[in-house]
């Protein structure tokens, strides 16, 4: 539940009010109502992932047994995105491991782009940024931190990167 506090001592307190269509007829309805906003941002940076990363909007499949597929691939790839996105802000993102958001290929592959050799030990940290880079960041000093369309870009390149080292890996198992 949001807590409420005092404004300072001589500030004059915040009112607002939430326009909602939901019935509100006590304090803990109220409360219902208010932590469902908060959790908006996390829907709207979705909605974001969605149209500026994985360019839904661009999909173009005019048969909705075509389209639904497609929407549901990208939907399971922007909760990728979004997920490794919180994780890169969170305060222990340089100790975590990759291998708690990604599947250990995943992390291979992009450790022997970025550098050059199979590492299992990527940290979140670490990842978020060698995506970052093979989607185009460069990581100077003065650049924001990587946007949806740059992550996007680097998830599509780590996925044919992946391909290949999967069709590699199968054919010296002996498969084909």
């Amino acid at each position: 539940m949001a807590e409420v506090s005092r404004p300072p001592r001589g500030e004059d307190p915040i009112h607002w009010m939430l326009l909602t269509n939901e019935p509100v007829f006590d304090l803990d309805d109220t409360w219902r109502v208010v932590e469902w906003y908060e959790r908006r941002w996390v829907v709207e940076e979705y909605h974001k992932a969605m149209k500026t990363g994985c360019r839904i909007e661009d999909v173009q499949f005019t048969a909705v047994e075509r389209l639904e597929p497609a929407i549901a691939l990208l939907s399971a790839v922007a909760l990728t995105l979004l997920n490794l996105r919180d994780a890169s802000r969170r305060s222990d993102a340089a100790s975590r491991q990759a291998s708690t958001l990604f599947a250990s290929e995943y992390i291979e592959v992009l450790s022997a782009w970025r550098y050059g050799k199979l590492r299992s030990d990527l940290t979140v940290h670490d990842f978020f940024y060698a995506l970052a880079r093979l989607g185009g960041h460069q990581n100077r000093k003065r650049d924001h931190r990587p946007g949806w369309l740059v992550l996007w870009r680097g998830w599509m390149k780590l996925q044919l990167m992946l391909d290949g080292y999967l069709v590699l890996k199968r054919k010296r198992c002996g498969q084909t």
